[in-house]
């Protein structure tokens, strides 16, 4: 559509034909000629002042969209729309903590499952040297960074999180809302030492936004063995709306892995210290502690016996600081080269090969989440070839490991190949060690445009 400057006697009508016009998705362009953008390239704004208007694509409009809801399996949404930042290797949310408690209300109201882990430093360190740990924590409809180095890590990164949001703090915020005028969130607390899961049961009782549903301690042993059909029966048997497991971080991911198709609760999270919180067994940091990152420090004065697990997890910090953090803040970074980020989709042999080019960076990754998310659906393994790619950063790095996680559920392989030095060590210093694909070109070549208009269509029927 062609939009010609306006009467300057009649600024306001033309102001709010455009704004009409627009929130039909009518795409303009100025009267002096096309502004064409291509796909991915920079977001331009309207120039309501001047009554100009330029070509916005859906690309574009659907990369702006994507940070509004970082929950998966939401209507009209996916791993792809996730806000995902990847931080030496583990997916994490931007999101705040409203943000969050929001994705948990939005789960039980729908309901929807809602998977959560909280990386910190242990997390960290199990997932650099254990694949399946690793597999866990991406496995995670959302996951909450919650541990200082963590966050300062994604700072140095260039992740652009907004801050450090702990499972403990989740619990609380949801906790201190006010009673709301319908029934509130039920909570089924699973594990904890003898007697402590009831005593945070009842403190629960007369409080705020959660009740308590339940709580069962399934004694010692391991993840199979706490998952007998009596455990879960008994959990579902309560009625809960949000299961928070204390088996430890490891084992507790492990459960909820192993069981969340059982729940009929749509939430679960392992927060192995909340219930010792809710219980008042355990004092919480205060909240200027934890500000300043040393609620460790906190934490070891009440329980002396983590001080050998900081320790050991200090140790495993330095050492992975640097061997995978120093080299993407020094030499494993790819050189931008000012380009727009665009993907195209070729059947391959066995597959789909994903052809990336331009600047793979926030704010330009729709064509990426497009072509990713047919790729995620295509049969057979999928290929990316970085032949023509320049800068990457942690948010495409990100989908890369959204796009690991769907090819991973349906048994298929991830395979690369195109990358420059820079980027080799940037994939490697991020444990994202994938083996290397057939380079032949294919025949068939489909564009991503195509792609997503076929998508879309797929989903109005």
């Amino acid at each position: 559509m062609l939009l010609r400057r306006s009467s300057p006697a009649r600024p306001e009508l033309a102001r709010a034909l455009l704004v009409a016009l627009q929130h039909q998705g009518v795409r303009f362009m100025t009267a002096a000629g096309p502004e064409l953008i291509r796909r991915g390239g920079k977001r331009p704004t309207p120039l309501m002042g001047s009554n100009q208007a330029r070509l916005e694509t859906d690309a574009d409009r659907a990369d702006a969209r994507a940070p509004q809801s970082p929950v998966a399996g939401f209507p009209g949404r996916d791993d792809f729309d996730r806000d995902v930042w990847c931080v030496l290797g583990l997916p994490i949310d931007r999101i705040d903590l409203a943000g969050a408690a929001a994705a948990v209300e939005e789960a039980v109201r729908l309901p929807r499952p809602l998977n959560i882990a909280t990386p910190n430093v242990n997390w960290l360190v199990r997932a650099l040297k254990d694949r399946q740990a690793r597999r866990l924590v991406l496995d995670a409809d959302l996951s909450l960074v919650d541990g200082a180095p963590l966050v300062a890590a994604a700072r140095l990164l260039g992740a652009r999180l907004m801050g450090r949001v702990a499972g403990s703090d989740l619990f609380e915020a949801l906790r201190a809302r006010p009673r709301p005028p319908g029934r509130r969130l039920r909570v089924f607390f699973l594990g904890g030492e003898a007697g402590t899961a009831e005593r945070a049961a009842k403190a629960l009782a007369d409080e705020g936004g959660l009740e308590p549903a339940g709580y069962l301690n399934p004694g010692f042993g391991d993840v199979e063995s706490m998952s007998g059909e009596d455990v879960i029966a008994r959990i579902n048997a309560a009625s809960p709306d949000f299961v928070v497991v204390s088996l430890g971080a490891a084992k507790g991911q492990a459960w909820i892995a192993r069981n969340k198709d059982r729940l009929t609760a749509p939430v679960a999270s392992a927060l192995g210290a909340v219930v010792n919180f809710a219980a008042g067994t355990v004092r919480r940091a205060p909240r200027w502690v934890s500000r300043i990152g040393f609620e460790w420090v906190w934490r070891i004065g009440a329980e002396p016996a983590l001080w050998r697990r900081y320790a050991s997890d200090g140790a495993a910090l330095t050492a992975i600081a640097a061997s995978r953090l120093v080299p993407q803040l020094l030499w494993a970074r790819p050189r931008r080269r000012g380009a727009p980020a665009s993907a195209t989709l070729e059947n391959g042999p066995g597959g789909v090969i994903i052809r990336l080019a331009g600047d793979l960076v926030a704010g330009d990754l729709a064509p990426v989440r497009t072509a990713f998310r047919a790729g995620a659906d295509a049969d057979g393994d999928v290929s990316l070839d970085f032949s023509r790619a320049a800068g990457m950063d942690p948010a495409f790095l990100g989908q890369v490991l959204m796009l690991e996680k769907r090819l991973i559920r349906r048994g298929a392989a991830l395979r690369v190949f195109g990358l420059s030095p820079a980027g080799r060590a940037l994939f490697r210093a991020n444990a994202m060690d994938y083996p290397l694909a057939d380079e032949k070109p294919s025949a068939a070549r489909q564009d991503v445009t195509n792609c997503g208009r076929a998508e879309k269509m797929r989903g109005q029927q």
